[in-house]
């Protein structure tokens, strides 16, 4: 009787001793594999900024040259318009019919080009002629780039008389002396087809900032109206502001109301102006969180 006893105490403190080193041993698996995702989930976040990173920077580039290329051909158009021979007509011509082979010129150009507006100045700035809507006199900022340049010139805003608009000067030259300066004025359709239509994940956003810090072009376009700056857009970020606006071409991470965002940037060639992507990390965390919920689930099961 006693024999029995002796053998079921036995069995029963095998048991316990069974199921102490089974479940220690879990225990000590399931805090091996979280240790394992911990150091995984850290190396796949840190792998994953460098290839954003690595990857947002030549997107940025290749997306100011799409911009480059539809600012080019508005130059092309402009040194078309200044080259236009109804604007220096022969010496001889009476005043009014050189008003009006000017006036046809201008009404033509601004008719194909789809312009809001375009007129010549004279060399102090001055309207001479010009279409519905044209200011009397050329911005003080802008009047001097053209002049120091004496070849075309984009105006480093967007803003034209309360709409949003592309504003570019060439000038209009007789036996290889500068005469008149030509200014156009076109719709910002062009930029913003192109702003737009970049997609960077959920919450991504492209947008162009002059050297001022002023947000020249973006998908909302009440902001730009609004003078909204790169500073409200990127919390403040000093150092990001100044690469940008230097025309450096570079890719950096920063934080915005406690949420890391990453961006690209690059100078927009021929122009004050620079393209900057913006995207929040938390676009593409997810993915990453997604694959550590999976494999905890896993060992846990």
């Amino acid at each position: 009787m006693s024999g029995n006893k002796a053998d079921s105490r036995g069995r029963e403190m095998k048991r316990s001793l069974n199921g102490r080193i089974l479940r220690n041993t879990l225990l000590n698996i399931f805090v091996l594999v979280l240790v394992c995702c911990g150091i995984m989930w850290a190396a796949m976040q840190s792998l994953a900024n460098n290839i954003l990173l690595d990857s947002l920077q030549p997107m940025a580039r290749q997306s100011a040259k799409t911009v480059e290329a539809n600012i080019h051909m508005l130059a092309d158009r402009m040194m078309t318009i200044a080259g236009d021979p109804r604007m220096n007509p022969p010496s001889g011509d009476e005043a009014g019919a050189l008003r009006e082979s000017r006036e046809e010129a201008l009404t033509e150009a601004a008719e194909i080009y789809e312009l809001y507006t375009i007129a010549l100045y004279g060399l102090d700035g001055r309207l001479v002629q010009g279409t519905s809507g044209a200011p009397d006199r050329l911005e003080d900022g802008f009047f001097s780039l053209l002049r120091e340049t004496d070849n075309l010139t984009t105006d480093a805003s967007t803003r034209f008389q309360d709409q949003l608009a592309i504003t570019m000067g060439m000038p209009v030259k007789e036996n290889g002396e500068t005469t008149l300066y030509v200014l156009g004025v076109y719709k910002y359709d062009t930029l913003h087809d192109v702003i737009s239509n970049i997609n960077l994940g959920r919450r991504g956003t492209a947008y162009m900032v002059n050297h001022e810090g002023d947000v020249a072009g973006h998908p909302d376009q009440s902001l730009v109206l609004s003078g909204t700056t790169m500073s409200q857009l990127c919390g403040g970020n000093q150092s990001v502001i100044d690469r940008v606006t230097s025309d450096e071409t570079g890719a950096s991470e920063f934080s915005v109301d406690g949420k890391t965002m990453l961006v690209a940037f690059s100078p927009i060639r021929g122009t004050q102006w620079a393209l900057v992507m913006q995207v929040p990390k938390a676009d593409y965390n997810s993915y990453v969180n997604g694959a550590l919920i999976v494999a905890v689930l896993a060992a846990v099961a």
